[in-house]
This record gives structure tokens, sequence and C-alpha cells, in this order.
């Protein structure tokens, strides 16, 4: 089972740094001082990839504890 939960863990660690990338692409990609719109995407996007970022730790945390029999 351990290497099932590496591999696990390692797979949502690739995601979230694909989510960091997303999150660096949207503060180049979109200039949130340039107008209300703009400001409003950025922060809808970093708020949507935060609370993935969110989800995804804590999803690793329980794989962890699942792996070593203990709690995170």
């Amino acid at each position: 089972m351990a290497t099932n939960v590496s591999e696990r863990i390692h797979t949502l660690q690739d995601i979230l740094d694909a989510l960091q990338e997303q999150a660096t692409a949207v503060t180049e990609d979109v200039d949130p001082r340039a107008d209300e719109d703009a400001a409003l995407y950025c922060a809808g996007q970093l708020m949507a990839i935060a609370r993935t970022t969110a989800t995804i730790s804590t999803m690793m945390d329980d794989l962890w504890a699942t792996n070593t029999g203990g709690g995170s």
C-alpha cells in the first residue's frame, strides 16, 4: 500500500505544482490595476486556486496519515 499512497502523493504534488504555475500565469497575464473587471477576474482565479490547493493539501495529509498509521 505504501507504494500506492506514495504514487498518489506524488501525483497530488504534481497537481499542486501545476496550480502554482497557473497562479503565476494569472498575475502575469492580467494586470489587476488596469480596471475593476481585471482585478475581479484575478481575485476569482486566485481564490479558486487557493481553495483547490487547500483541498489537495488536506488530501495529501490524509493519505500520509493512512500510510503511517497516524493522524495528521
